[in-house]
């Protein structure tokens, strides 16, 4: 049963990887919703390393080219200045 659960994590954490350097590369492609997810990840440390400065580079992206959360997530991080 362990290894059942290890197995079935790990597969998981693979797929994890790829559909985050799918969402990386749709966002270096433009797309903003992506940026914004990306964004999300980072600032939570979620299958990347956490990085707030990184995080606002995703969100600042995704809010030039359109995407409003990603408008307001930027204005959490400038007055909680993080």
């Amino acid at each position: 049963m362990r290894k059942t659960i290890l197995i079935v994590m790990l597969l998981t954490i693979g797929a994890n990887a790829n559909a985050i350097e799918d969402t990386r590369k749709s966002c270096a492609a433009g797309d903003a919703k992506s940026c914004k997810i990306m964004g999300d990840l980072t600032r939570a440390g979620l299958g990347v390393e956490q990085d707030n400065t990184k995080a606002h580079s995703y969100y600042d992206r995704a809010c030039f080219d359109g995407d409003k959360n990603a408008c307001k997530e930027l204005e959490i991080m400038n007055k909680d200045k993080i």
